[in-house]
């Protein structure tokens, strides 16, 4: 074959494997940073209970929500929904919540839902949960010292970021929490998680955390180096982690190390057989149970 045409054919090939290493770590940071705005579809009242649509701030974002009252009773459940997810997806929740006595706020994450906002999978979603918190401040039949909050996936992260935050937490429950905010790292760590526990081949050695980063800075305007780390060191309020063994997007294993960092009252329940985000679904007299209790026990 002419050592021209060799020549093209390398390059063409260099270029090639260039490209699809360069597309995939595109593709993967905009999956991370760039949520689905799903629809807010149904409302409290298909679960039965009353509500009103409210508003607050964050970081000068506003967001959306609903408050489900309890009347007889003045401590309140903010629920922080999961990534690409919004409040509707977590109704099944608030209404044992609310039944068990709580009134409970739920709201869209910045840049899910109908919330305004860029999403960072950063610590600075904790200052949704903050804005959630002055919301309950304002309104003078509920007790901001009897606040509690549930936290799903990246929720419980930043509802366990929010804590290190504020004193306003009394009680912190997660289900299905990574052990920090999705960056680069992270994304090679859920990867790798994925193809150990499916068929699915680990693609993890093509995500370039520089390029990821990149990306990201792009996207977000926010630098790795600037990313709010998740101090679980600092959580010394009761918590309550759940967390399957079946999870194969968060490792079972972010359980684990966010029980044995943190410094409070803590309580982990692995969840036999379980996904992620889905003990609710295959345990729920026992779910309830738990975390009706354990809201109980610190919220009084």
């Amino acid at each position: 074959m002419d050592k021209k045409i060799v020549g093209i054919v390398l390059i063409a090939v260099i270029f090639l494997i260039i490209g699809i290493f360069c597309c995939s770590n595109f593709l993967v940071s905009y999956v991370i940073y760039n949520p689905i705005k799903s629809p807010v579809l149904g409302s409290p009242l298909d679960y039965g209970m009353d509500y009103s649509d409210i508003s607050f701030t964050s970081d000068g974002i506003e967001l959306e929500g609903w408050f489900i009252p309890n009347n007889n009773s003045d401590a309140t459940i903010i629920i922080a929904h999961g990534y690409n997810d919004t409040r509707a997806g977590v109704l099944g929740y608030a209404q044992f919540l609310n039944r068990a006595g709580y009134n409970v706020l739920l709201f869209d994450l910045r840049d899910h839902g109908r919330s305004g906002g860029c999403w960072t999978s950063d610590g600075d979603v904790s200052n949704d949960v903050i804005g959630a918190i002055n919301y309950i401040k304002t309104r003078e039949n509920l007790d901001p010292d009897r606040i509690g909050v549930l936290g799903l996936s990246i929720g419980g992260t930043t509802v366990a970021v929010t804590s290190e935050r504020t004193d306003d937490i009394k009680a912190v429950v997660t289900d299905s929490a990574p052990v920090g905010f999705i960056d680069a790292k992270y994304v090679k760590k859920i990867l790798k998680n994925v193809s150990n526990r499916t068929i699915i081949p680990d693609i993890s050695p093509l995500v370039n955390e520089k390029l990821i980063s990149f990306f990201r800075r792009v996207k977000t305007g926010i630098k790795d180096d600037d990313s709010k780390t998740v101090n679980i060191d600092k959580i010394d309020i009761p918590l309550l982690i759940i967390h399957g063994d079946d999870d194969i997007v968060v490792p079972l294993n972010d359980a684990y190390e966010i029980y044995d960092r943190a410094k409070g009252p803590k309580f982990l329940w692995v969840v036999e057989e379980t996904g992620h985000i889905r003990a609710y679904s295959t345990h729920k007299e026992e779910y309830e149970e738990k975390v009706v209790k354990f809201f109980d026990e610190y919220l009084k």
